[in-house]
């Protein structure tokens, strides 16, 4: 994922704390990638032992889309705001 924007290649970046918000952003579109790719292969394969696996690996990588959420909302406080914000707007459109 990292060649789709590759956060290092910009040398008048000074904070570390930036780096380090733009990394975590780039690791949850891999997790949310590899998330995409196991539940694929979940539906096509009727292996019981191969679904189990497969299931336990993608619960494990929506968990850490969560942590790394967390991190983001730490290093970048207004993003869990929008954050907020947006999951109340979708939750007033489902009623």
């Amino acid at each position: 994922m990292k060649g789709f924007f590759n956060i290092l290649d910009n040398s008048n970046i000074t904070s570390n704390n930036f780096l380090t918000l733009q990394n975590a952003r780039l690791d949850v579109m891999g997790e949310l990638e590899a998330i995409v790719g196991y539940e694929t292969h979940l539906q096509q394969t009727n292996n019981i032992d191969a679904k189990n696996t497969i299931m336990d690996i993608a619960k494990e990588e929506k968990l850490h889309v969560g942590q790394l959420f967390g991190l983001i909302f730490k290093l970048d406080p207004e993003s869990k705001t929008q954050f907020e914000k947006g999951l109340e707007e979708f939750n007033k459109s489902g009623d």
